[in-house]
């Protein structure tokens, strides 16, 4: 879509905050969308992929069924030159406000903890519990696939001021927020030159894998490692969502590479590169993980059979 005649003549005078790029507020039929734009930063880099990347891991997101803003893939013509850019529909509804999980952390402090921007997993799990503005349990649920699908997307910055709650404060009635911010998945800095480098090196790509990108989220302040976290962590809730998610992905895999292989503006060794990644940290990271899962989950059925012949022998 063109958007070079909505910017000039449909602006919301919505003002959005962030990093990573020029952002506009703009109307399209009617509803509220923020434009973001590519640009050169200080070091010249330009942030077309960051576009991109937005727009594919939230149509991702939507493939496999996990509710995320919408977005529209663009153009506009600023100063004789065409940029690409996105527009993410603005999903707040009339009287709701959208209160990030910065907020929320910030607001349930205790002395001993950090401050509401601090990504310790521990602390993270302990504000959602603490939280009184959505259910608990569903919170954690969409945490965990959040971040299920991030490692799939290879996503280095799901902090705490890029997801959280929707609050009418007229009603009184209280949401999570459809995913958004995706704009740091699959390699944004990387031009194509550097992919076609990639994808000649098994070892390069291995380490795009298994190495980094890391999540920002922390254990004991350290960045989690997505394959090490995933391939051990016994988190319950964790473990439920790898058995819900990552059969999901399988089952879509194809429609997710013909819908990467529709983007005209791709270019084809992006286009070949965001493929090869995707299946590879399908297969390296996220397969074995659910295998364990699966395997866990045996174990301990087999545990709680056990230990109820125990309990029936004790009784006769």
């Amino acid at each position: 879509m063109d958007f070079t005649n909505i910017i000039k003549e449909n602006p919301s005078y919505r003002a959005y905050g962030g990093a990573n790029g020029i952002k506009k507020g703009i109307l399209l039929e009617n509803e509220p969308y923020m434009l973001k734009i590519e640009h050169r930063d200080k070091k010249n880099n330009r942030y077309k992929n960051s576009v991109f990347s937005e727009y594919i891991g939230s149509k991702i997101y939507s493939i496999l069924g996990i509710p995320v803003q919408e977005v529209i893939l663009g153009k506009l013509y600023d100063n004789e030159k065409e940029k690409l850019c996105v527009a993410c529909k603005d999903f707040k509804e009339k009287g709701e406000y959208l209160y990030e999980f910065i907020n929320i952390k910030n607001s349930i402090l205790n002395e001993n903890s950090s401050n509401g921007s601090g990504t310790e997993l521990k602390e993270i799990l302990e504000a959602i519990d603490e939280q009184n503005f959505c259910n608990p349990i569903e919170v954690k649920q969409r945490f965990w696939e959040m971040f299920i699908v991030d490692s799939y997307l290879g996503n280095f910055d799901r902090h705490n001021g890029n997801w959280g709650f929707l609050v009418n404060e007229i009603t009184g009635n209280k949401r999570i927020a459809p995913i958004y911010d995706c704009g740091s998945c699959l390699f944004p800095m990387a031009e194509d030159e550097k992919l076609k480098i990639f994808l000649n090196s098994k070892e390069e790509m291995e380490m795009r894998v298994f190495k980094f990108p890391n999540s920002a989220i922390k254990e004991n302040e350290k960045k989690i490692n997505y394959f090490e976290f995933l391939i051990s962590t016994t988190n319950e809730e964790c473990l439920n969502s790898l058995k819900k998610i990552v059969p999901k992905i399988k089952e879509k895999t194809e429609i997710i590479e013909n819908f990467i292989d529709s983007i005209e503006e791709l270019s084809e060794i992006r286009k070949k590169f965001y493929k090869k990644i995707l299946n590879m940290r399908k297969e390296l990271i996220l397969e074995p993980a659910l295998e364990r899962a699966k395997n866990m989950e045996k174990i301990n059925q087999k545990r709680k059979i056990v230990k109820k012949l125990k309990e029936e022998e004790l009784e006769l």
